[in-house]
């Protein structure tokens, strides 16, 4: 037996890491040969010793296998199409050393009681076959294996969106993972919960006694190997090195707060209209936030669909004298909130990469420029792990967000209570982040939202998630009509922080432009256009250019009408200067070329 699963570990071993490595020197074929020959022959070095059970080695040899095999095959089938070898992290040689740890500790263990050693490490066994075989089932289900994109949401993911997105499971399929993960549990520790055997002892204590220790000393050996905080196999290992990367970057987001007092020492910012101080009175600009927006399912962008999702949105943009400009070639910067919002609050780009500690933000401008600063939002708060658009909004004069009842997510209509608080004789910049379009959709809008204004709700969720387009159109007319009667509004913008596909379920990879081509519109009253004429002629002049919300930074300043050191008006959709035309613009992180869409040449 020790020698059939020695030749198995070095032969798996060998062949998953010249699969995946195609031309290399044979120099470094040998030498990898060797390596894992060694690594095979000291990791059945504890089942000579003390002899577990077949069972118990056969779950061990499982558990070694899917990690030997499964990050680098994943890998590669996600990635072949642009990279002819794997990333050779430490997966391989961690399944081999970790065959011999789970085999040492099991039969040390069980010399003391074989029911504490099944159960210690049945558990143990249970957790380390969920790791790879999640990377399996998340590549079946997105067809890529596991990166930045989908480490960060598992990483900023709050309690109660984790809980929505498990209950939009069937319940039979909740049941199905539970019942499978109980059932592994029960069967890795029925097969630990076996007494080991002394192998050519003839009875003798003695040599027992020195067999165990000999084993116990195997042990230490392969767990500090292995298990070694910084420098051990399970580390760099390919789930981990990338959870411990995407880890040290929101780590490095923290510094944002930190370096805010240099930032804002070289900030300069003055207005280029003087206003008159006689008589005055406070006005407000408004910056809505949406979520998950596509265009593609909006009347207001897509008038010859069937379906009216935006009738409020329509009407201003049929009516030429509404101060309503909207733009038909908006597209997001990233498919997710975190890394698209981190870019349209600050300086940072896929245009310039400046690092996001680095860069001032749309509320340092604001600040500098003479505005009381207000964020309410109804996208969670995370507290301690704060994301990159949390960090920003904490340095708002005020900055709110809705309770949950009962962990409940509440409907983006509780943000108008927020309104109240704003004082209208101030200068306000007002940011409003919605829930928007999240999925779940059919929770994003009252059902009696619904019934009054005859939506339909049992078609699926392309039905509902233009519910909740309708539901956001009525959300921003209410929105607007208070800040126009009350608070002097002088202009408003909205986009959404990226698109969606509604019929397919929420992937981390691009699987089109409509994850990216979201709605956005500018709003500028009578007054404003007066005392901001250039500035409104500039985006009358540039509706139909496209755009990223990247840039969405720097399409504020152009609102506040300002200069600054940290605005460069050749970037910006509200100057005569902007530079981007549709060949120049990028989205996924600056991975896909925006002229690669053909939706829009229809």
């Amino acid at each position: 037996m020790p020698i059939l699963i020695f030749v198995y570990l070095a032969a798996i071993s060998n062949f998953i890491f010249r699969q995946f490595n195609r031309g290399l020197a044979r120099n470094s074929r040998g030498q990898q040969l060797r390596r894992y020959l060694l690594a095979s022959l000291q990791a059945i070095i504890p089942m000579c010793l003390l002899q577990p059970s077949t069972a118990t080695l056969v779950a061990a040899l499982l558990t070694a296998t899917l990690w030997i095999v499964t990050y680098n095959v994943v890998y590669h089938l996600a990635h072949r199409a642009t990279s002819p070898d794997y990333d050779n992290h430490m997966d391989i040689a961690f399944g081999i050393y970790l065959f011999g740890w789970l085999t040492a500790g099991q039969a040390v263990l069980s010399t003391a009681s074989p029911v504490v050693a099944g159960i210690v490490f049945g558990v143990i066994e249970t957790l380390l076959i969920l790791l790879p075989m999640a990377q399996a089932i998340y590549y079946a289900i997105y067809r890529t294996c596991v990166d930045e994109a989908g480490m960060q949401p598992l990483l900023n993911t709050y309690l109660t969106e984790a809980v929505e997105f498990v209950r939009s499971f069937a319940v039979w399929k909740s049941a199905a993972i539970l019942v499978a993960i109980i059932a592994t549990t029960a069967l890795c520790v029925a097969a630990n919960c076996c007494s080991i055997e002394y192998i050519i002892t003839d009875g003798n204590p003695t040599m027992q006694t020195a067999i165990t220790c000999l084993t116990v000393a195997i042990f230490a050996y392969f767990t500090i190997y292995i298990w070694k905080k910084r420098h051990g196999l399970f580390v760099r290992t390919g789930i981990m090195t990338l959870y411990i990367d995407t880890r040290n970057y929101n780590r490095e987001v923290m510094l944002y707060r930190s370096g805010m007092k240099q930032r804002l020492e070289s900030l300069t910012v003055e207005n280029n209209v003087e206003e008159k101080t006689d008589n005055r009175q406070g006005k407000t600009i408004i910056m809505v936030i949406g979520e998950s927006a596509c265009r593609d399912y909006m009347s207001a962008f897509q008038p010859e669909q069937p379906w009216q999702t935006t009738p409020w949105e329509t009407d201003k943009k049929n009516d030429n004298n509404s101060g309503f400009i909207f733009f038909p070639n908006a597209y997001s910067c990233a498919m997710q909130t975190v890394p698209s919002l981190e870019r349209v609050l600050t300086e940072r780009n896929q245009y310039n990469d400046k690092p996001f500690c680095d860069s001032c933000s749309i509320v340092d401008i604001a600040h500098r420029a003479g505005y009381r600063v207000k964020w309410y939002s109804n996208q969670s708060y995370i507290g301690i792990n704060d994301t990159s658009v949390t960090l920003v909004a904490q340095t708002a004069d005020t900055a709110k967000w809705v309770k949950k009842e009962g962990g409940v997510q509440q409907f983006d209509e509780s943000l108008l209570t927020f309104l109240d608080e704003i004082n209208p004789e101030e200068d306000n910049f007002v940011v409003l982040h919605l829930k928007g379009s999240h999925f779940n959709y059919e929770n994003r809008y009252p059902a009696s939202y619904a019934d009054k204004h005859n939506l339909r709700t049992d078609l699926g969720d392309v039905e509902c998630y233009r519910n909740s387009i309708h539901y956001t159109d009525t959300l921003l007319h209410r929105v607007f009509d208070y800040a126009d009667s009350r608070l002097n509004l002088q202009s408003m913008v909205y986009f959404s922080d990226h698109g969606g596909i509604p019929d397919m379920r929420r992937s981390p990879r691009f699987l089109g432009f409509k994850m990216v081509r979201i709605p956005m519109w500018v709003y500028m009253s009578d007054n404003y256009r007066k005392e901001h004429s250039a500035t409104a002629g500039a985006l009358v002049a540039n509706k139909d250019k496209y755009f990223t919300n990247d840039l969405v930074y720097e399409l504020m300043c152009g609102i506040f009408d300002i200069r600054s050191n940290h605005y460069d008006p050749t970037q910006s959709i509200a100057s005569p200067l902007y530079k981007y035309r549709r060949e120049d613009l990028m989205t996924y992180d600056g991975r896909i070329r925006i002229e690669d869409d053909d939706l829009d040449q229809h």
